[in-house]
């Protein structure tokens, strides 16, 4: 009987522990993990019209605040600092706020981070001078865009999509603020699976 009563009781403790694992790991994704539903071209081939995309919010959580000043950004504050694992790079693909529009999502990739010198002629992006490789682009999909030269502004991200002949991008309304941003781009899934997960937004990358 005493050992069937432990046996008993280990399994409650057991079922106890993993409920509050379970619920531990479903908290930690609910507020890192957001998925959305693309509309548009502009990042093909990359990404599709209908493609259901997984977006990284934890990738990019700022640095907070402290009414001690821990955390409080100052003067010297860089970008590097500004960002609890990093800021974002060149060549990230970012899911964020459209500036003109907070109610909208859009879905680019950044080319250029402040204090950057870019340069678009003809369609190849200059970065300090330097051409910048993009071995994501479809050579069939090349523009002959031009824009700048112009240099990026404190904590702001120049975004253009992979399809440059379709997007609308920095080109057309400007930088990024890092507060508009959502997360980083983690991967795909087609629009076939996309009934099977529950889409929280969709994302314009047009």
């Amino acid at each position: 009987m005493y050992i069937y009563e432990r046996k008993i009781q280990r399994a409650i403790r057991e079922i106890i522990e993993t409920s509050i694992l379970a619920m531990f790991v479903f908290s930690i994704l609910y507020i890192s993990i957001q998925n959305y539903q693309v509309e548009g071209s502009s990042m093909t081939p990359n990404i599709n019209q209908g493609d259901c995309v997984i977006a990284n919010k934890a990738a990019y959580w700022k640095v907070p605040e402290s009414r001690f000043g821990i955390f409080s950004e100052t003067s010297t504050t860089t970008l590097k600092n500004r960002y609890l694992f990093g800021d974002p790079d060149i060549g990230d693909v970012i899911v964020f706020t459209y500036p003109k529009d907070p109610s909208r999502h859009f879905i680019k990739r950044v080319v250029a981070r402040e204090g950057d010198n870019i340069h678009i002629n003809d369609g190849e992006v200059f970065l300090n001078s330097v051409l910048l490789k993009e071995p994501y682009l479809d050579p069939s999909l090349n523009d002959s865009s031009n824009w700048g030269p112009n240099v990026v502004g404190i904590g702001e991200y120049f975004v253009l999509g992979d399809n440059r002949r379709a997007s609308n991008d920095s080109r057309a309304w400007g930088t990024v603020s890092g507060e508009h941003i959502i997360g980083k781009y983690l991967g795909r899934y087609p629009s076939s699976v996309c009934s099977l997960s529950p889409i929280t937004q969709e994302t314009y990358d047009k």
